[in-house]
């Protein structure tokens, strides 16, 4: 199944489309640090839940294409190797995670940047959430179907996913990177 979706930042001076291919891709949870400290960092935490988790999509970089206000996106890495995360800059949305090398096919969209008709539409498009992971650093109380940490049963799939992913080369294009250098200066903010 292919749907086509429109992502916007909260302001709308960013704006993208991503195509949903729903066997290369995976809706997730990630309740992790980093997450927690990015969005505490751009001044977003409206994107996490009640417990300090993301809603995010994972799929190819090359479904997404920016196609307004690519120069109003900024990026934040917590570690030198760690994920390079976008946002705009205008008004503080996430707009993606990639890893910080350009021929690696993933990005992490939050499910905060797309937009939707309704909750019914963000389901049927998306699929339900597949996994919730790194619940140990949860903020508060959370349910029981959170994993403390990364499940080993989930890594046969992101192998395969990866894999696949780079013998299809989907990483390219991608709108994070240009010349595989990454579009926006990474900051790395003080530890």
């Amino acid at each position: 199944m292919l749907d086509k979706i429109r992502l916007s930042c909260s302001c709308g001076m960013v704006e993208a489309t991503l195509e949903v291919h729903t066997k290369d891709s995976f809706h997730v949870e990630c309740v992790c640090c980093d997450c927690q400290k990015f969005a505490t960092h751009i001044k977003a935490d409206n994107v996490l839940n009640s417990y300090g988790g993301t809603d995010i999509f994972q799929t190819y970089p090359s479904y997404l294409t920016f196609t307004k206000g690519e120069d109003h996106i900024s990026c934040v890495q917590l570690s030198a190797k760690g994920l390079l995360r976008h946002y705009a800059s205008c008004c503080s949305t996430p707009v993606g995670n990639v890893m910080n090398n350009s021929k690696i096919p993933f990005v992490g969209i939050p499910v905060s940047f797309m937009k939707f008709d309704s909750k019914e539409q963000k389901n049927t498009i998306l699929g339900p959430i597949v996994l919730k992971a790194f619940g140990q650093y949860a903020t508060e109380a959370k349910p029981k179907d959170v994993h403390q940490k990364f499940p080993l049963s989930f890594l046969p799939k992101i192998i395969f996913f990866m894999l696949k992913g780079m013998v299809l080369r989907k990483n390219i294009p991608s709108p994070y990177f240009k010349g595989g250098k990454a579009i926006a200066v990474p900051e790395i903010p003080p530890r």
